[in-house]
């Protein structure tokens, strides 16, 4: 699949770019395109030094968003929004958008701040990408963890959405070894798995930790 990774010289873009693109297309945008050029080279780099050849591309975003079959907006809330109105007159009605974002600011200790209208990121941009299908996750997947090629990962991702789009996504996720996609509903569920980031981030500073994430522990239903 072509995956274009809109902020992927971030860290969570630059992480899914590491684990994806030994499979699949993968696309860094960015608004400058110099930037995102240099990031795939960087990510090309790191991954030869794994034995792991294969091409990544570097565009700016309303290129690097032609013929996608999938765009992660790996973006804070802010950007994410403003990004989301910016190509939604370009972004094919076909493409399936992964929302990772998380709206939070920081009053003592990080708070989820949703826009009062939408309750989520992913709803909010779902209403502004009305064409396309948006589905929520990676919200509790440590950026530092999916870029260090070394770590086994062993981490559960929860999955918000419509059930198609929902299971390619799902799809896209067991192609990362070390991670498991767990269906948490649709995407209207997506306002209790966003707010699962600001909590793992005050546990994490309060008891010492990094990179903190979740396991999703249970017994199969027979």
């Amino acid at each position: 699949m072509r995956i274009t990774l809109l902020g992927g010289t971030g860290n969570i873009g630059e992480g899914l770019a590491l684990r994806w693109a030994p499979k699949h297309d993968v696309v860094i945008g960015s608004r400058s395109a110099e930037k995102a050029e240099e990031a795939a080279i960087s990510c090309e780099s790191r991954l030869r030094t794994e034995g792991i050849t294969c091409e990544l591309y570097g565009e700016e975003n309303a290129q690097a968003i032609t013929h996608s079959d999938v765009v992660v907006l790996a973006l804070q809330y802010q950007f994410a929004i403003a990004t989301a109105v910016a190509i939604k007159d370009q972004l094919g009605g076909n493409a399936i958008v992964i929302s990772p974002v998380v709206p939070m600011t920081k009053d003592g200790f990080l708070r989820y701040v949703p826009a009062d209208k939408y309750g989520s990121a992913a709803v909010e941009i779902q209403d502004i990408l009305s064409n396309n299908n948006v589905v929520s996750a990676f919200h509790t997947t440590p950026a530092a963890r999916l870029i260090d090629l070394k770590d086994k990962l062993g981490l559960d991702v929860l999955v918000c959405g419509s059930e198609q789009p929902k299971a390619t996504v799902m799809e896209l996720i067991k192609d990362i070894e070390g991670l498991a996609p767990f269906d948490a509903g649709p995407l209207e569920a997506s306002y209790m798995v966003e707010s699962i980031t600001p909590l793992l981030i005050n546990v994490s500073a309060r008891n010492r930790l990094k990179n903190s994430s979740i396991r999703i522990i249970g017994q199969s239903i027979e």
